[in-house]
């Protein structure tokens, strides 16, 4: 027998088949994980905590779109400011039924509410100015789907 033939083993494989099918693997288990990230809410809620270290009150809320934008959202420290501020979200808790993950949220009043609340009480004898008028907020343009090919 040739020397030659006996060092080479077909058991073994081909190493760069190996590579190329390892790669394939994780490319797809990469993919996977991205693919519902960008399809899914990740809510942290009010809720109790295990010994301070897990939260308990963690959802998952379907997106309307595939997006990374809110993908985690901790509504722990929220106010009523925060969820003004994210109504796209909050729209689709209500169409998940799920507007308990920022109940409390919404009764907690933001803090420049809050801070212009206390001034008024703060200085009885002083005269009440009217607050100024706030400026309209520009109209935000549509977000665009994936599958917009028009302008």
């Amino acid at each position: 027998m040739l020397p030659l033939a006996k060092s080479f083993n077909l058991h073994r494989g081909c190493a760069v088949k190996k590579l190329l099918k390892f790669v394939f693997i994780v490319a797809f288990v990469f993919g996977g994980w991205a693919l519902a990230a960008a399809s899914l809410h990740v809510v942290r809620a009010p809720g109790a905590m295990c010994r301070g270290y897990i939260p308990v009150n963690v959802q998952l809320v379907p997106k309307n779109a595939l997006t990374f934008k809110d993908t985690y959202v901790d509504t722990t420290k929220w106010s009523s400011a925060d969820v003004a501020a994210h109504p796209a979200f909050v729209d689709r808790l209500h169409q998940a039924n799920k507007m308990e993950l920022v109940k409390q949220a919404m009764d907690t009043p933001s803090p420049a509410d809050t801070q212009a609340a206390a001034s008024q009480h703060s200085t009885p004898w002083a005269s009440p100015e009217p607050a100024p008028a706030p400026a309209p907020a520009p109209a935000a343009a549509p977000q665009k789907s994936i599958f917009d090919f028009s302008k």
